[in-house]
């Protein structure tokens, strides 16, 4: 999907309905969903529809229980997202989030486009990177929200990024995985919990680089 018009269509639809405020839209045509549907996909998401409804979530004690009191998640944009599990309230949430952001900058679309296209961009979650043959994945740790009074943007890992000490979680035991020198020329990653270690070269600086490397060492070539 290329996000570029994927946002510029985002960006259409919103500049179309600046004077009505979202609130109250409840009649959105096919088309027009399908723009909002896309803006989603193009944010990492797996919507399979996108329906007028509010959802809401659950206040909880310190202990994690419920209290009984309800706050609504997509009180600005009256659409909610439903994913193959269900109602998808962090993507439900995103998009309230992306349409109060375009909102905010409806004075300049040059602003609204670049400041969608970069919540988009961080918004996709990392690929996870296979370790071993036998089907061991690194995933990247929970990302936590960061753009003020957003709470549901937040910025996943990129392949660009460098590993640093802590790299991520073994996806099988959930064991937080350390970057360690093994070496002159070898480096590990090992996990906290079940003790994995897979070995790959120093001069590995980014995740693109330790995907290339491992996939490398799976390739199978024919013979």
């Amino acid at each position: 999907m290329e996000v570029t018009s994927v946002v510029n269509a985002f960006a259409d639809l919103v500049v179309k309905y600046k004077d009505t405020g979202w609130e109250h839209q409840t009649h959105l045509s096919d088309t027009e969903l399908k723009v909002v549907e896309d803006i989603v996909k193009a944010a990492g998401f797996d919507p399979q529809l996108i329906t007028l409804g509010r959802l809401y979530g659950h206040y909880t004690d310190q202990d994690g229980s419920k209290t009984g009191e309800t706050y609504c998640i997509n009180g600005y944009f009256p659409y909610k997202v439903i994913s193959r599990d269900g109602e998808d309230y962090m993507a439900t949430g995103w998009l309230n989030d992306i349409f109060r952001l375009a909102t905010a900058f409806l004075r300049n679309r040059d602003r609204l486009i670049a400041e969608v296209t970069a919540q988009v961009l961080k918004s996709v979650p990392l690929m996870p990177i296979q370790l071993t043959e036998e089907g061991d994945f690194l995933r990247e740790y929970p990302p936590r929200p960061l753009f003020a009074g957003y709470e549901y943007f937040v910025t996943h890992t990129a392949d660009e990024a460098k590993l640093a000490c802590c790299v991520g979680v073994h996806d099988l035991c959930n064991g937080w995985v350390d970057r360690r020198q093994a070496s002159k020329e070898q480096d590990v990653l090992s996990c906290r919990r079940c003790g994995l270690r897979v070995y790959f070269p120093h001069k590995v600086k980014t995740y693109g680089d330790l995907r290339k490397a491992l996939n490398e060492r799976f390739a199978v070539f024919p013979g």
